[in-house]
Protein backbone atom coordinates (compact mmCIF):
# COMPACT_ATOMS: atom_id res chain seq x y z
CA UNK A 1 0.00 0.00 0.00
CA UNK A 2 2.46 2.84 0.64
CA UNK A 3 6.29 2.21 -0.08
CA UNK A 4 7.86 2.98 3.23
CA UNK A 5 7.35 1.72 7.00
CA UNK A 6 6.42 5.20 8.29
CA UNK A 7 3.04 5.08 9.84
CA UNK A 8 0.60 2.58 11.44
CA UNK A 9 -3.07 3.52 11.35
CA UNK A 10 -4.96 2.33 14.08
CA UNK A 11 -8.69 1.97 13.90
CA UNK A 12 -10.89 0.65 16.32
CA UNK A 13 -14.71 1.24 17.39
CA UNK A 14 -15.19 1.98 21.28
CA UNK A 15 -17.28 3.92 22.88
CA UNK A 16 -16.52 7.77 23.67
CA UNK A 17 -16.43 8.46 27.36
CA UNK A 18 -18.45 11.76 28.08
CA UNK A 19 -18.38 13.80 31.16
CA UNK A 20 -21.44 13.89 33.15
CA UNK A 21 -23.28 16.88 32.32
CA UNK A 22 -26.81 17.41 30.94
CA UNK A 23 -25.12 17.18 27.00
CA UNK A 24 -23.45 13.90 27.60
CA UNK A 25 -27.06 12.47 28.20
CA UNK A 26 -28.20 12.94 24.30
CA UNK A 27 -24.64 11.75 23.46
CA UNK A 28 -24.51 8.46 25.04
CA UNK A 29 -25.80 6.15 22.59
CA UNK A 30 -24.26 7.43 20.00
CA UNK A 31 -20.65 5.33 20.14
CA UNK A 32 -18.15 6.28 17.98
CA UNK A 33 -15.02 5.07 16.32
CA UNK A 34 -11.59 6.07 17.15
CA UNK A 35 -9.00 6.14 14.74
CA UNK A 36 -5.61 7.25 15.50
CA UNK A 37 -2.91 7.71 12.67
CA UNK A 38 0.88 7.64 13.49
CA UNK A 39 2.50 10.13 11.08
CA UNK A 40 5.57 12.82 10.15
CA UNK A 41 6.16 15.97 8.04
CA UNK A 42 9.77 13.80 6.94
CA UNK A 43 7.27 11.44 5.24
CA UNK A 44 6.81 10.91 1.05
CA UNK A 45 4.26 8.59 1.94
CA UNK A 46 2.13 9.84 4.50
CA UNK A 47 0.04 12.21 3.10
CA UNK A 48 -2.41 9.83 1.65
CA UNK A 49 -2.83 8.57 5.33
CA UNK A 50 -3.11 12.35 6.31
CA UNK A 51 -5.58 13.07 3.41
CA UNK A 52 -7.54 10.04 4.64
CA UNK A 53 -7.57 10.96 8.09
CA UNK A 54 -9.11 14.55 7.24
CA UNK A 55 -11.74 12.91 5.60
CA UNK A 56 -12.51 10.62 8.10
CA UNK A 57 -12.48 13.62 10.72
CA UNK A 58 -15.28 14.99 8.93
CA UNK A 59 -17.52 12.44 9.92
CA UNK A 60 -19.83 12.14 12.80
CA UNK A 61 -19.04 8.61 13.65
CA UNK A 62 -15.55 9.18 13.94
CA UNK A 63 -13.00 10.18 16.29
CA UNK A 64 -10.02 11.44 14.31
CA UNK A 65 -6.31 11.41 16.44
CA UNK A 66 -3.02 11.99 14.72
CA UNK A 67 0.27 11.51 16.40
CA UNK A 68 3.70 12.87 14.89
CA UNK A 69 6.05 10.40 15.54
CA UNK A 70 9.26 11.57 16.11
CA UNK A 71 11.83 8.68 14.83
CA UNK A 72 11.81 9.53 11.49
CA UNK A 73 13.69 12.91 12.33
CA UNK A 74 17.28 11.12 11.65
CA UNK A 75 16.03 11.57 7.93
CA UNK A 76 16.91 14.94 7.83
CA UNK A 77 13.14 16.86 8.44
CA UNK A 78 12.59 17.53 11.92
CA UNK A 79 8.60 17.24 12.64
CA UNK A 80 7.67 20.46 14.51
CA UNK A 81 4.61 18.50 15.86
CA UNK A 82 6.73 15.06 16.66
CA UNK A 83 7.15 14.16 20.38
CA UNK A 84 8.68 10.99 21.88
CA UNK A 85 5.75 10.31 23.74
CA UNK A 86 3.90 9.84 20.26
CA UNK A 87 6.18 7.33 19.60
CA UNK A 88 6.11 5.53 22.39
CA UNK A 89 2.27 4.83 22.40
CA UNK A 90 2.59 3.17 18.64
CA UNK A 91 5.92 0.98 20.30
CA UNK A 92 3.04 0.24 23.12
CA UNK A 93 0.44 -0.52 20.47
CA UNK A 94 3.02 -2.73 18.49
CA UNK A 95 3.93 -4.58 21.32
CA UNK A 96 0.61 -5.49 22.94
CA UNK A 97 0.09 -6.67 18.91
CA UNK A 98 2.97 -8.24 18.28
CA UNK A 99 3.71 -6.41 15.12
CA UNK A 100 6.35 -3.50 14.73
CA UNK A 101 6.03 -0.15 15.12
CA UNK A 102 7.31 0.68 11.68
CA UNK A 103 5.54 -1.44 9.18
CA UNK A 104 2.77 0.19 7.28
CA UNK A 105 -0.24 -1.46 8.00
CA UNK A 106 -4.15 -0.91 9.63
CA UNK A 107 -4.69 -2.36 13.23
Amino acid sequence: MFSRPVFALIAGASALLLPASAGAETLRGEPKAVVELFTSQGCSSCPPADAMLTNLAGRDDVVALAYHVDYWDYIGWQDTFAAPAFSDRQRGYAKSWGRPASSPRKW
